[in-house]
């Protein structure tokens, strides 16, 4: 014995129905008519394009009522989509009444109904475009366009059921017509097809590509301490370091110091995954992300580039993008001169001090100590135009040709400045 289980239905809850058939919407007071898709195509063939006609003027009707636009004049584009059906009556009475039809006979009619056709594209583009006016006002994505309605007006008044699917989505209907998507998506391949081409012509035209793109990685060997800290967190681990230790001496007393000096900083790029974390974990930005991207070797070895590739891809690096339109600039904190360590040296009453160890010569002005990076210095011009000019004839890039040249002028004036200070 079969029992039916029935849930409880909640008072007050409206029950599940299926989409209401094309019917009458009211909005504002004013009532609209959400008509089947199909149905008006249907209906436009049959009776030979009258139905079409009728269903215009109410479109533009209802675009006057919605948008509360007295411009709107469906009479007058009534008027002009009727002009459309010229085009093809002189063409369908030579077809008829000519007693030998002929290539030259069908385009001399057909250029004879051609200019009619002008009025009526303009009427058809101007719903499309009130259309999606209306599809914003409520809400809506505006998706209609009168250009796809006025390349489908040729395909058997296909621009009627595109245009009533649009409106259907005003009044709370989302079911388009059978394949409208498709259609939709072909117009906007021939769209696409009849524009001109915008191909850029690698490798003879080079791509203008944004600041942060991400090409390769490339090294400003001046700001590397050999923390180690790339090679650490690199997952892939192809970043080989090698470095020794010099020691300075001090140029005023103390203790000597020691530094760590680069020797070899490469990266095999055959197994780097591009994944930046080096980029972001070193302390004093010596690596940087650079647009470079024409690197392609014929061997896999060749992929293992050295500090000195790095350097040079270092040149074209792009600068940083300017801050957005109203943003604040970041100010950094002052920074807080901390008080001298003064230890005071404790001795015995019976102990003499010992006697003083003889004062350093005291360091010449303007000459950096041991160890430290000299000042600031601008760069030697002679320099610059000599070395840009020597690198420019071997071919090289400018961006990069510039990046030599430069640091062989600051090179030049921190040897003059050393020379002078001595």
């Amino acid at each position: 014995m079969a029992v039916e289980t029935r849930m409880p239905q909640e008072e007050g809850v409206e029950p599940f129905r299926p989409a209401t058939p094309p019917g009458r919407v009211s909005v504002d007071g004013q009532d609209y008519r959400r008509r089947s898709p199909m149905a008006v195509w249907l209906l436009s063939l049959f009776t030979l394009g009258i139905y079409a006609m009728v269903w215009h003027y109410k479109a533009n009707d209802e675009a006057r009522r919605y948008l509360r636009d007295p411009q709107i004049l469906p009479g007058l584009s009534l008027i002009a989509f009727a002009l459309n059906g010229a085009v093809v009556t002189p063409l369908v009475l030579y077809l008829f009444l000519a007693d030998r039809i002929t290539f030259l006979g069908v385009v001399l009619w057909l250029a004879v109904g051609l200019p009619f056709a002008i009025p009526a594209m303009v009427s058809v583009y101007r719903t499309g475009e009130r259309i999606a006016r209306m599809q914003e006002k409520a809400g809506r994505e505006p998706t209609s366009s009168g250009i796809v309605g006025v390349l489908a007006l040729p395909a058997l008044l296909a621009t009627v059921p595109y245009y009533q699917a649009e409106l259907n989505q005003i009044w709370g209907r989302t079911a388009l017509l059978p394949g409208i998507g498709l259609a939709k998506g072909l117009l906007v391949t021939l769209k696409h097809l009849l524009s001109r081409s915008i191909t850029q012509q690698y490798p003879h035209e080079k791509p203008d590509l944004p600041p942060r793109t991400r090409g390769v990685i490339s090294l400003k060997a001046e700001n590397c301490t050999v923390c180690w800290k790339c090679s650490r967190e690199c997952p892939d681990w192809c970043i080989y370091i090698e470095s020794h230790k010099e020691t300075h001496e001090p140029a005023s007393g103390g203790r000597a110091r020691s530094s760590k000096v680069l020797d070899r900083f490469a990266i095999d790029y055959a197994l780097c995954m591009y994944c930046g974390i080096c980029v972001e974990v070193c302390p004093f930005d010596a690596l940087f992300w650079s647009p470079e991207f024409e690197y392609a070797t014929y061997g896999i070895t060749e992929l293992t580039h050295e500090k000195e590739k790095l350097d040079e891809w270092n040149y074209t690096v792009l600068p940083p993008p300017e801050l957005e339109e109203g943003a604040e600039p970041v100010e950094e904190a002052p920074v807080e001169p901390s008080a001298p360590v003064v230890q005071a040296a404790v001795q015995a009453p019976s102990e003499e001090a010992p006697p003083a160890a003889p004062a350093p010569a005291q360091q010449a002005v303007g000459t950096p100590a041991a160890g430290e990076r000299p000042a600031h210095v601008e760069p030697d011009q002679a320099t610059y135009d000599r070395v840009l000019q020597e690198e420019l004839d071997k071919g090289t890039s400018r961006r990069v040709a510039e990046g030599r040249a430069k640091a062989a002028a600051v090179r030049a004036a921190r040897a003059t400045a050393e020379e002078g200070g001595s």
